[in-house]
């Protein structure tokens, strides 16, 4: 859904021009223009901020159905203030991607013609996916933890393709212990960087789960090397054609 700043503004001035009484959408030229559709729906994302009230089914001025309202008291406060309204609607509209997520999705675009294995390559996928989505947007925790989920996975598969034996629930930080000790052995490519990696994936994860845990949150550059390390490690093993 698209959502129209200059509607949000119109549906609340015109509130504010019969406040506090009810009024009829359809008498306004620009809502009316609007549509039916897209005004409910604006008027719904406003009444989730408490700006609006008393919505009801009428029949519009010039026929149709509508839906009549009024202005909440606070409605009618951003309504005198109209520049305040932006900041109720950031959430809506997304953030601007940049190089980092980019390089995420384009790792996603390189997985999905690879024989990763099938069993989980629709979930492997999707997390590369809501990784890129996490930074864009600065929630750096869930970027971090989500990418100890896909280094696990792409460990897990060197350990099988090198014949080392594979264990259930195991730490990452064990894991990654157990691969370097065994880098002479291993035909894969091994960063050298992984056991910093995977110290600071514990932390965002021991700090995201337990309330009692004082853990820094991760900063932006931090999630920025996890995730380009992620994407060498993935594409180097995972992405074989």
């Amino acid at each position: 859904m698209i959502f129209k700043e200059e509607i949000f503004k119109e549906i609340l001035l015109f509130g504010k021009s019969k406040y506090p009484n009810p009024v009829d959408p359809s008498k306004n030229e620009i809502l009316f223009n609007a549509g039916t559709p897209l005004v409910t729906t604006h008027l719904e994302e406003l009444s989730k901020f408490g700006f609006i009230k008393n919505v009801f089914p009428i029949f519009g001025n010039n026929g149709g159905m509508w839906l009549s309202y009024s202005l909440s008291e606070e409605g009618y406060k951003v309504a005198n203030d109209i520049n305040t309204l932006k900041e109720y609607l950031k959430h809506l509209y997304p953030k601007p991607t940049n190089e980092v997520s980019d390089a995420i999705r384009n790792l996603i675009k390189i997985a999905e013609e690879t024989n990763i294995n099938e069993n989980y390559k629709d979930d492997f996928l999707k997390t590369l996916d809501e990784i890129a989505k996490c930074f864009d947007n600065e929630c750096y925790i869930a970027t971090i933890s989500l990418c100890g989920k896909i280094l696990e996975t792409t460990i897990h598969e060197i350990f099988k393709r090198n014949n080392i034996e594979t264990r259930e629930r195991e730490f990452l930080s064990n894991m990654i212990e157990r691969l370097m000790n065994n880098r002479e052995n291993v035909d894969d490519y091994i960063d050298p960087s992984l056991p910093q990696i995977a110290k600071i994936i514990s932390y965002s994860r021991n700090g995201a789960i337990h309330h009692n845990e004082r853990v820094p949150i991760p900063s932006r550059d931090q999630a920025i090397m996890v995730i380009f390390a992620l994407r060498d490690i993935v594409n180097r093993n995972l992405s074989k054609k």
